[in-house]
């Protein structure tokens, strides 16, 4: 990890309004920058037209996500109802979805993160040729905050708050299926972690850290590490412990590895809650 510059001096009082202004204007700004940015590649490229690139976006009641064709024909729809009611990652664990809460496309316009809203929350990857669903992570009792494809649109980044209220980070490799973590530090655990921007490295990130009770900000370059099916290797520093869930329930894993990652040094992962793979 490479601290790129010192702490900031610490304002009067934590800017909660100005972060959340921020999170909320990268949700609406994420397709239609998206879109920008693929048009100013392919004219630079001479690449296939814009028009190539499939529209998506959720329906009014936030019950589907709409992908309309370049051609205009009738539009896909993936409907939260047809969502696995399951996790895949912690068998056990049933979804009740209320509505789809963010869809992010891809910068190559082949794939769209989204997220449902309920108490357990699925973050998915949506395939826009297949409409195949695959599920990445799940956020019990927290929030997706805001989605950030990397230009090449082989990783994904997203901020999310967990049940501490604490804002943290966590990534997905698209070719690997690998779920990505920042690495440990030795950082409290009453800090929020938000992305900032993609580094020019593999899985390289900016983030901003900023202390919850002296408000001291900096600025991290960090590069997300994968963590393995069985064995978690999660964020550990002076307040950690080792959690052992060999027989512990699905609700109990999660509540572990999704609460607040930042307390717990390693996590084995028990058979029941495993996903399937060697």
């Amino acid at each position: 990890m490479t601290i790129t510059s010192g702490p900031e001096r610490p304002s009067n009082r934590f800017q909660d309004s100005e972060t959340d202004t921020r999170v909320s204007a990268g949700r609406d700004r994420c397709s239609t920058l998206g879109l920008f940015v693929i048009g100013g590649l392919l004219l630079a490229c001479g690449g296939q037209p814009i028009s190539a690139y499939p529209t998506v976006r959720l329906a009014p009641d936030r019950q589907a996500i709409l992908v309309i064709p370049s051609n205009r024909t009738t539009p896909s729809q993936l409907l939260l109802q047809s969502l696995p009611t399951e996790s895949t990652l912690a068998p056990g664990l049933f979804y009740h979805p209320q509505r789809f809460e963010l869809v992010c496309v891809s910068p190559d316009g082949r794939y769209a993160a989204f997220s449902t809203a309920g108490h357990h929350n699925l973050v998915g990857i949506l395939d826009l040729a297949s409409m195949a669903v695959r599920e990445i992570d799940v956020i019990t009792e927290g929030d997706v905050m805001a989605f950030h494809w990397a230009t090449n649109s082989q990783a994904l980044a997203y901020d999310y708050i967990p049940a501490s209220g604490y804002r943290r980070v966590k990534g997905y490799d698209i070719e690997s299926g690998e779920g990505l973590i920042v690495p440990r530090t030795e950082r409290n655990s009453a800090i929020h972690v938000t992305f900032e921007s993609w580094g020019p490295l593999r899985h390289e990130v900016i983030l901003r850290v900023t202390d919850g009770r002296s408000n001291e900000r900096r600025i991290e370059t960090v590069t997300l590490i994968p963590y393995n099916n069985r064995r978690l290797p999660l964020h550990q520093g002076r307040h950690s412990r080792a959690v052992s869930l060999r027989s512990s329930s699905p609700i109990q894993y999660l509540r572990a590895l999704y609460v607040d990652p930042l307390k717990v040094s390693m996590v084995t992962v028990p058979a029941a809650a495993r996903p399937p793979g060697p």
